[in-house]
């Protein structure tokens, strides 16, 4: 953990030792606020990581519980929707969750694509731990990884701190923003770490200014993509980890960070704080359960931003695109295209490899295939597609510890399967410089 944190275009003007010593806001609720246990959501274990989808009606989260088709031990993420004035008992999805754990489940403002953490087979080969979803005839059907720069984040922390742990993301209802809260060990300090979409990638994710030198977890973006919830030991507060509110401001960064108050926190550890567009509705978790406050009479203080008042690009922040002066310019990204069911890309392709001069950085090669064969098939077929323009690189003078291969099968489509040229642009391997 350091002990002054970098300060970043989204973070606010402060550091993480003025931030660990300062004091801040905390709101006093002149109202009755009735904290509600839902015990049709519980079980006798671990429920954590909520989202709620902005219209309020359908509520996720991880569970321990023992689930058909999902691990129970390790995590799976669970569904309840809100049906004729009451939650309804908690389905597993199950073309989601596998034996190896997943979590952290956030959704787009249409509640028809989810991202996830998941854990399953080698992770770092397959773009993970953080994967897309999107909803079709009813069911979340996967899509593939977040993308380069979250993949090889989480593969350098991994490998610098021999394991690593996560604590709760949040992707904006918008899909510009991610944030994630994350450390060296679980059950020790975390910080949180934003990234942002640019030009259709996530950029490679940074520390967040509201990170001290406590423990940072369990964050939420509202429906507003403005408003971020969190909980922070490293604050102040009634003691544990206490739930915080800040907003993003219209020149891009974070506000001051505000205790949100009693009830909601107490001596315990609180977490897991997710309001509904409207502000009407909110939940938490509590000694591993979850909870229902009514907050509609509150202040404005502890909700969501009027969408009418909200900025669509507050979340865009500028990126070092220039080379340093002495720095190499940055190869783009070069795709080589296969025939179907062929591990040799096609001849004149090759080609493209003799002016492809990555000025000694290392490369990391994406496969993918169509949607032809089953997916253990084409994962395997993506895999070899890697190793083939891997051993074209090496015999064009590329070391081998330089090249880094990541395989996504048919996840995350270039373009349409539905038709045999959409199929075409899909056989293929990127090659980038992460």
């Amino acid at each position: 953990m350091t002990t002054m944190k970098q300060l970043i275009t989204l973070c606010a003007a402060f550091s993480a030792l003025g931030l660990h010593a300062q004091s801040y806001e905390i709101l006093q609720h002149s109202q009755p606020i009735n904290i509600v246990e839902l015990p049709q959501l519980n079980s006798e274990d671990r429920e954590c990581n909520i989202s709620l989808l902005p219209n309020g009606n359908s509520l996720f989260f991880m569970s321990h519980r023992p689930s058909r088709g999902g691990s129970g031990g390790s995590g799976d993420i669970f569904q309840s929707d809100f049906v004729n004035g009451a939650w309804q008992a908690p389905v597993a999805l199950a073309s989601i969750n596998t034996f190896s754990g997943e979590d952290e489940p956030t959704f787009s403002s249409d509640g028809t694509e989810m991202y996830y953490q998941s854990w399953a087979g080698d992770w770092r080969s397959m773009g993970g731990p953080y994967y897309r979803a999107e909803k079709r005839n009813g069911t979340w059907v996967k899509t593939g990884s977040m993308g380069a720069n979250i993949n090889r984040f989480f593969s350098l922390q991994s490998q610098a701190n021999f394991g690593f742990g996560t604590d709760g993301m949040a992707v904006s209802a918008d899909g510009k923003l991610f944030i994630v809260a994350c450390g060296p060990n679980y059950n020790g300090p975390m910080d949180m770490y934003y990234s942002v979409k640019q030009q259709g990638e996530w950029s490679f994710p940074q520390i967040m200014g509201v990170s001290t030198q406590g423990d940072e977890r369990s964050v939420f973006i509202a429906a507003d993509n403005r408003t971020i919830y969190f909980s922070s030991d490293g604050m102040g507060g009634y003691g544990g980890l206490d739930i915080f509110k800040v907003q993003i401001e219209n020149n891009g960064k974070l506000g001051e960070p505000v205790n949100i108050g009693a009830p909601f926190n107490t001596q315990a550890n609180d977490m897991g704080f997710v309001a509904s567009a409207d502000g009407k509705s909110a939940f938490f978790i509590r000694n591993l359960d979850i909870y229902f406050a009514d907050i509609s009479a509150l202040t404005e203080k502890i909700k969501p931003m009027d969408p009418s008042s909200t900025r669509e690009d507050v979340t865009e922040t500028p990126l070092k695109t220039d080379p340093t002066p002495n720095e190499a310019p940055r190869p783009k990204p070069l795709t080589l295209f296969f025939n179907h069911d062929a591990d040799q890309p096609l001849a004149q392709e090759l080609q493209k490899l003799k002016d492809f001069n990555p000025n000694g950085r290392p490369l990391l090669l994406q496969g993918y295939c169509d949607s032809d064969g089953n997916e253990a098939y084409n994962m395997d077929l993506a895999k070899r597609r890697c190793e083939t323009v891997k051993n074209a690189l090496i015999h064009l003078g590329i070391a081998s510890e330089l090249i880094e291969i990541q395989v996504h099968g048919e996840g995350d489509p270039a373009a349409t399967n539905a038709t045999e040229k959409g199929k075409a642009a899909n056989r293929r391997v990127v090659i980038r410089l992460p």
